[in-house]
Order: C-alpha cells, then sequence, then structure tokens
C-alpha cells in the first residue's frame, strides 16, 4: 500500500512522471525486496542502453527541423491543392497535411505547430467556423503518434519487447483511415451548414506547389520505404530521415543554415532524454514489480472475473480513456508493461494490436482535458482560451473514442500489414 500511496502522492504534487516512477520504484525496493539498491541504477543502465531506443532522438530532431523550415509548409500547399476544391477543403487539407507530417515528426505537439500555424491565420477571415478549424488541427496533430515513424511506438515495443517495424506497419491503415473519418465529418458538417468555400489555384500556382512539394512528399516515402523494404531498421531510417531534412531545408528550401542545427539539436534532444528518462524509471519500477510476481496475482484476478478478450480489452480501453486525461498513457504502458504482457498472452491479444489500440487512448489523453498536451500547444498557436480548444475539440474526440472501440473488434484491420512482414 506504502507504494502505491507514494505514487498518486507524488503524481498529485505534479512531480514530473520521471520522479514519479523514480521515487516509488525506490520507495519499493528499500521497504518490500530486501535487494541491494544499487539495483537501481544498473536498472536503469539496461532500461536504456538499447540500440533500438536511438530512433527517439533521430526522429524527434528530424520532426523539429521540419516544423520549423519550409517542409511543413509544403505539404500543407499540397495537400490544400488536392482536397481544397471540395467544400470544407482547406480544413480536411489540414487535417490531411498533419497525416502527412506525422510520417516525419512522430510528434503530436510538433505536428500541430507546423500544420496549425500555417492553416489557423490562413482560415482566419474566411468562412470556416473558427472551432471547426482549431479543433480539426488539434485533434490532426495527435496523428503524429499513430502514423509512423512515432517516438512514443518506439517506447511500446522497447517495454512490452516487440518488433517496432511490425509496430509501425500496423499504424498505417488506421491512421489513414482515422484522418479519412475525421474528413468526412468535416465536410458533412461544412454542408449541412453552408460554410468552408472551396479553394481556387491558378495553373501558375498549381505549377509552382507541385515543384515545391516533391521534396517534401518525398521525406515519408524515403523513410517508412527503406523500412518497410528491409533496407533499413526502424534506427537507421531515422538517421536518414535527420540527413535528409537537413539535405533539404539547407540546400533546396534554404531556410536553415549550419550554423542554426547546433540550437536545433540541442532542444530536441532535451525532449529525448526526458523520454529515455521515464524508460529507465519504468525499468526499475518493473524490476520491482516482477520480483515481487505481481503479473501473477494479477493474472488469477483477472481470469475470475473476465471470460473472453474482447471483455478484456473493452476493460482496459475504458481504464486508459480515464486515465489518459491525466497521465500520459504510453508512459503509464511502459510502466505497466510487466503486468499487461502476461494478462495478454493468457487472453491470446496480439502485442501489436493492443499497441495500436494503446495509441489511439494515447491520442485521445493528448486531446482531452484537463492535461491535454496538444490542448495547450493549440491555444498558443491559435491564440485562443483553454475553454474555446476544449470545446471545439468535442466530436473528434467522439469519433476517435467510437472508432477505437470499433478498431477493438476487428483486429484484422491492424494486422493486415504487419502479418504481410511474416
Amino acid at each position: 500500500m506504502l507504494v502505491f500511496a507514494i505514487f498518486w502522492i507524488l503524481l498529485l504534487l505534479g512531480v514530473p512522471i520521471f520522479g514519479v516512477l523514480l521515487g516509488t520504484s525506490i520507495t519499493g525496493l528499500a521497504f518490500y525486496s530486501g535487494a541491494n539498491l544499487m539495483v537501481i541504477p544498473q536498472q536503469f543502465y539496461n532500461g536504456v542502453n538499447q540500440q533500438t531506443l536511438l530512433a527517439i532522438p533521430f526522429f524527434i530532431v528530424a520532426g523539429t527541423l521540419a516544423s520549423r523550415g519550409k517542409t511543413s509548409e509544403y505539404l500543407v500547399k499540397a495537400m490544400c491543392l488536392i482536397f481544397g476544391r471540395m467544400r470544407g477543403g482547406a480544413v480536411i487539407a489540414g487535417i490531411f497535411a498533419c497525416a502527412f507530417f506525422a510520417a516525419i515528426s512522430g510528434s503530436a505537439m510538433a505536428t500541430v505547430v507546423a500544420v496549425g500555424a500555417i492553416i489557423i491565420p490562413s482560415l482566419k477571415d474566411t468562412d470556416y467556423p473558427e472551432k471547426l478549424t482549431v479543433g480539426s488541427i488539434c485533434s490532426g496533430g495527435s496523428l503524429g503518434i499513430l502514423i509512423p515513424p512515432s517516438a512514443p511506438m518506439v517506447m511500446f515495443c522497447v517495454a512490452m519487447e516487440c518488433s517496432v517495424g511490425r509496430m509501425f506497419m500496423a499504424g498505417f491503415v488506421p491512421g489513414v483511415l482515422l484522418a479519412i473519418a475525421w474528413a468526412i465529418y468535416v465536410y458533412v458538417y461544412c454542408r449541412r451548414h453552408k460554410c468552408g468555400s472551396p479553394m481556387t489555384f491558378s495553373t501558375a500556382e498549381r505549377k509552382k506547389i507541385i515543384i515545391g512539394a516533391i521534396p517534401a512528399i518525398l521525406f515519408p516515402v524515403i523513410v517508412l520505404g527503406s523500412i518497410y523494404t528491409g533496407w533499413a531498421t526502424p534506427t537507421e531510417a531515422a538517421a536518414i530521415s535527420v540527413i535528409y531534412v537537413m539535405l533539404i531545408e539547407t540546400f533546396i528550401y534554404k531556410t536553415v543554415r549550419f550554423k542554426d542545427f547546433a540550437k536545433q539539436f540541442f532542444d530536441s534532444l532535451v525532449t529525448s532524454a526526458t523520454l529515455l528518462a521515464i524508460i529507465g524509471a519504468a525499468s526499475i519500477l518493473s524490476y520491482f514489480i516482477t520480483m515481487n510476481r505481481i503479473p501473477d496475482m494479477v493474472v488469477a484476478f483477472i481470469e475470475s472475473f473476465v471470460t473472453s478478450p474482447e471483455m478484456l480489452l473493452v476493460m482496459v480501453l475504458v481504464f486508459l480513456f480515464i486515465a489518459g486525461c491525466f497521465v500520459d498513457t504510453i508512459s503509464l504502458i511502459v510502466v505497466l508493461a510487466p503486468i499487461l504482457v502476461p494478462v495478454l498472452r493468457e487472453y491470446n491479444i496480439d502485442l501489436i494490436f493492443f499497441g495500436i489500440l494503446a495509441v489511439l487512448c494515447s491520442q485521445v489523453g493528448y486531446i482531452s482535458p484537463p492535461f491535454g498536451t496538444n490542448l495547450f500547444v493549440t491555444m498558443r498557436v491559435a491564440n485562443k482560451s483553454f475553454g474555446f480548444v476544449s470545446r471545439s475539440i468535442v466530436p473528434f474526440i467522439i469519433i476517435i473514442m467510437a472508432f477505437t472501440l470499433a478498431i477493438a473488434f476487428f483486429p484484422e484491420i491492424v494486422l493486415f500489414l504487419p502479418n504481410t512482414m511474416m
């Protein structure tokens, strides 16, 4: 009980999740294990000493450089060229630009900044309702963690000991389908309210956009193509993404100079260090949980009243929906991995399939009050109040929650592409 109490006390006090995990782990090992406390730095080191984790800083650096250069701008223009002619096309273009940029950045917040800073101001004095524009960008940004490559996916795979390549491939179809679901809502809304006038482009503008967008569009094709064809591992593809974005932003778009790279790298590596610290601290807690045979007790308890895999999934999803409003879901999964893995295996639930459901729940957390990080980023980008952004996101939250529950009963949607790798 003391360990559980320490966890919630630190969490409610606003201690960073890294500190919560470390404090809880030290308390448990000191009072309930009798283990030598030298195991703490050893487990922390073992947790972060994995080659797969190198992908996280590389993807974050690539996403930061792309969001601050011309890559995101040309992606938005290209999507407007494709979808702009339909009613609500500019907002729909913003959603698909988020989906495309997600295949570059791997970050929800970076996606909101990159696309939102272009779409939201450009539609301010048009007949597009501000709530629709702001809500679509806030929700669309969350695609940054579902459509590969994704830093949270890497964290999940390391914690759950499953293939990063298969996880990346599993996220592609749900990511595209979710973007389409949101786009359909926008189209129906604009048709019903007779807003969202179509966009027009001259022949010269079309030509300029197409030529300028080619390097940006090739970005995710090269990165994901190298992974799916087996030419590169996810970590190697992450390194390729950094080199590619440096080349196009420096020599093609000419928005970044070599002397600017040091600051960009430093800012990105601070974020990466935070994620790695969470993984290291979670490894210590996982050691304590496993040593005390807590997973065995949890499996026995759940088997006493859960009668089917579907029932288990619904229970876990409801828990993650609620918990995700207060704690980052992927960080929670990293902590609970030693408990969840035996339970999921006992009910023959594919870890990759569960991983996509967990990422979808994490998306809900990113855009849900009171602590959704995308809400705060969107507030800054759109210059709107927390209440305004929270209200604008309601229909998009309803759609993603319904989408997640639907996916839970149709695992083939998620596993079709990964199974082609076997």
